[in-house]
């Protein structure tokens, strides 16, 4: 597995856009599009990529609902065949 690798940017860590998206386990397309959205900010880079700090992924995260496990509303096919 590739390693992380970490963008300065003065003060804070920042993440390219693969290296983000593993962070939150999602695809990278799923983050650019909430990005553009505005529901995970991103910055420019010298070259134009986008940066994502890690402050900002973090609250993202801790803005997520938790998760509550819930019961499966469709039966199984065996509570179908009434096994």
């Amino acid at each position: 597995m590739k390693a992380l690798q970490i963008v300065e940017i003065p003060e804070q860590a920042a993440f390219h856009v693969s290296e983000a998206a593993r962070f939150l386990g999602i695809s990278p397309n799923t983050l650019r599009k909430k990005s553009d959205l505005g529901l995970i900010p991103a910055r420019r880079d010298e070259s134009g990529n986008r940066v994502f700090l890690l402050a900002d992924l973090e609250a993202y995260l801790n803005s997520l609902p938790p998760y509550a496990q819930r019961r499966n509303p469709i039966p199984s096919r065996s509570a179908k065949a009434g096994r």
